[in-house]
C-alpha cells in the first residue's frame, strides 16, 4: 500500500466519523447567536403561526413560539448525542455503554459551554433550564437509538429462529 493512499483514507475515515459532530456543532453554534434570539425568530415563527391557526390569541401565539424555541433545544442535542455516539463507537459492534456515558456527558459539557457563550451575547441569556432541556434531549437521543437497536436486534434473532435448517443434500446411490 502506498503511504499517501494509507494517509489519505486515514483522513477521509476521520473526516467520516468526526466531521458530522464538527458540523452539528457549529450548527447549534449559530442557533445560539442573536440571529436566533426569541425576537429574531419570532419576526418569522409568529407570523406562520398566525396563519397555521387562525383563531389562536395572541398569548397562544407567544406560547407555541416559546414552546417551539425550547423543544429545539431538545432536538438539538438528541442529534448531538447521536452524533457523539457515532463518532465514539466507529468500528465498534453491538450496544457500548461506556460510549453512551461518554455521549451523554460531552453533550452536556457542550449544553453548558453553549449556554456560558450565551451570556455574553446581548440579545441572547444564559438558562440552566436550557442545559436541562439539553441534557433531556441527549437523553432521549440515546434512548431512542437504544430502543430502536434493541428493537432491530430482536428482530434479527426472531428471524434467525424462523429460518429453516438447510436441508442434507441427498445424492442418489445410483439407478
Amino acid at each position: 500500500m502506498h503511504p499517501v493512499t494509507g494517509r489519505s483514507h486515514a483522513g477521509w475515515d476521520c473526516l467520516r466519523r468526526w466531521g458530522p459532530i464538527c458540523l452539528w456543532l457549529m450548527t447549534i453554534s449559530a442557533f445560539s447567536s442573536e440571529t436566533f434570539s426569541a425576537a429574531e425568530t419570532g419576526r418569522f415563527l409568529e407570523p406562520f403561526l398566525r396563519w397555521a391557526l387562525p383563531g389562536a390569541t395572541a398569548g397562544m401565539i407567544q406560547s407555541l413560539h416559546g414552546v417551539i424555541r425550547k423543544g429545539m433545544h431538545v432536538a438539538e442535542y438528541a442529534v448531538l448525542a447521536l452524533l457523539w455516539y457515532r463518532g465514539l463507537t466507529w468500528g465498534k459492534r453491538g450496544w457500548q455503554p461506556a460510549a453512551i456515558l461518554t455521549a451523554f456527558g460531552l453533550s452536556v459539557l457542550t449544553a453548558l459551554g453553549d449556554e456560558g457563550r450565551q451570556a455574553f451575547e446581548p440579545a441572547r441569556t444564559a438558562s440552566a433550564m436550557d442545559v436541562a432541556l439539553d441534557s433531556l434531549g441527549a437523553v432521549c437521543g440515546l434512548a431512542s437509538w437504544g430502543v430502536l437497536a434493541g428493537a432491530l436486534q430482536l428482530g434479527k434473532q426472531a428471524n434467525a429462529l424462523e429460518e429453516k435448517p438447510p436441508e442434507r443434500l441427498r445424492i442418489p446411490a445410483g439407478d
